[in-house]
């Protein structure tokens, strides 16, 4: 529910408030068909597969950006950890692979994540028994692995191999559903072992938005519209206007995260300036304050009046050639 803020009246934004409504912009979720559907997903996922024999895998994949993690997180934190009797219930387990990972350093994640003092001792084999143990102590429901690309950024069989094997038992002694997740190259995989591809034959992908069609425009402004309805002012912003969330999707190419990194920049400057609503000036300054590495043709919507999203594209698109043959 979107927090009560006070009205600025052209008076600068104190300090502390400024960092509250950045703070809230940072916490805005929209649960978006696309990001429903896989939410959904899992729910049906975790809750179908209690008492089961043969737990269901998901992978879900997308670059980054898109919103895996913020969905997988929003999924985890729906049902909190309690303690009880003195032991801590951890109805979903959710971590992350660290960089470089390999199936020793991911257990040992999953146990420090699961509150064991001793996560970094012991063999591959141990920590796996001890994982093992602390799933059913704790009764974990289901098991959320985020980053998953990490574990296999190395090409090498060695490594798919080791990665495929651990996952595949692990799962298997585990009884209980695993959810995958990571960048699309992450599914080769699913390639070197067949095991692995039949646990994990539910998939999905989370996308950007797309602006191609009616429906995709629709989609869009639908999603910027309930963002709206959410910053932390009191007036509404209009970012579902169509001249505007056509700039914020060339600014952006849709990306749910630089969406809301341009948001969040302009409520701070909106904040400081004692604006009750966001205007093109805010998000020019955003825009300004985001950087897109990928992107060092494109130029800044926001301070364009006559701003047309195919022309943006195509010069863009040319500057980008010009420079391909300036290198060459």
């Amino acid at each position: 529910m979107k927090a009560n803020f006070p009205k600025l009246m052209g008076q600068p934004a104190s300090f502390e408030d400024t960092r509250n409504r950045k703070e809230h912009v940072k916490r805005i979720i929209v649960g978006h068909p696309k990001y429903k559907v896989i939410y959904d997903r899992l729910r049906e996922t975790h809750l179908l597969s209690t008492g089961t024999t043969h737990p269901d895998g998901v992978f879900l994949s997308g670059l980054t950006g898109v919103g895996k993690t913020t969905l997988l997180k929003d999924y985890a934190e729906s049902y909190p950890r309690k303690r009880i009797k003195g032991i801590t219930i951890v109805p979903i387990l959710y971590f992350k692979v660290p960089v470089g990972a390999s199936p020793k350093s991911v257990a040992s994640q999953a146990l420090y994540d699961l509150g064991d003092p001793n996560f970094e001792r012991g063999t591959l084999v141990q920590m796996t028994a001890r994982l093992l143990n602390f799933v059913k102590a704790c009764e974990v429901e289901m098991i959320i692995i985020d980053e998953f690309q990490h574990l296999i950024d190395r090409e090498t069989s060695n490594i798919l191999k080791s990665a495929s094997d651990w996952v595949k038992t692990f799962m298997e002694e585990a009884g209980i559903p695993v959810v995958i997740c990571g960048m699309p190259e992450s599914e080769k995989i699913f390639e070197w072992s067949s095991q692995i591809d039949r646990r994990f034959c539910i998939r999905h992908r989370l996308e950007a938005f797309n602006y191609n069609t009616i429906e995709d425009q629709i989609e869009f402004r639908t999603f910027l519209k309930s963002v709206d309805k959410e910053l932390p002012f009191a007036e509404i912003s209009y970012l579902a206007d169509p001249q505007i969330s056509e700039k914020f999707y060339y600014a952006t190419n849709g990306i749910p995260f630089y969406i809301m990194k341009i948001l969040e920049e302009a409520t701070i400057w909106a904040a400081k300036n004692g604006s009750d609503k966001l205007s093109e000036s805010d998000f020019q300054v955003g825009y300004k304050a985001v950087t897109i590495s990928q992107r060092p043709h494109a130029r800044n919507p926001f301070n364009d009046p006559k701003f047309n999203l195919r022309d943006a594209v195509d010069s863009e698109n040319r500057a980008k050639k010009r420079h391909g043959k300036r290198n060459k």
